[in-house]
């Protein structure tokens, strides 16, 4: 089979696995919130995953502004995080120096990149006060 063929019919696959509409998409709550570290709004630029708990579901992201405030977003067209249980996790910056050891230093304590908290995400809006601390205590 050509490569072509192969292409159309992985394609027509995936159209059909995927669907279209309305009836597909997955539901959302709006998630808003603020980001504290040591007691104090987060400076702007920290990204956030919100993973869901079910696996194999797609999770959602936040930035944060230069007070600290975020807005999860699940796609570029969709605001929101899918409903259910999900860990709210800090994301490493793509550049991540690295200590005398070779070991990755990054922001943060590793342990928030982990997880910062678990939430239960429900339709309507949900507000969340995330707090982390450089320590890591």
């Amino acid at each position: 089979m050509s490569t072509m063929k192969l292409s159309a019919l992985l394609l027509l696959a995936l159209i059909a696995t995927v669907g279209c509409g309305s009836s597909n998409q997955a539901s959302l709550g709006t998630v808003t919130g603020i980001l504290l570290v040591d007691g104090q709004p987060a400076r702007a630029g920290i990204n956030l995953e919100f993973d869901p708990v079910e696996k194999g579901v797609r999770g959602s992201t936040a930035t944060t502004n230069a007070a600290g405030q975020f807005e999860a977003e699940y796609s570029i067209t969709r605001k929101g995080v899918r409903l259910g249980q999900c860990v709210v996790k800090l994301v490493p910056p793509e550049t991540v120096p690295t200590a005398g050891s070779g070991k990755r230093k990054l922001p943060f304590p590793e342990q928030y990149y982990d997880e910062i908290q678990q939430v239960d995400i429900t339709s309507g809006h949900t507000s969340l006060e995330l707090a982390i601390s450089k320590s890591g205590t």
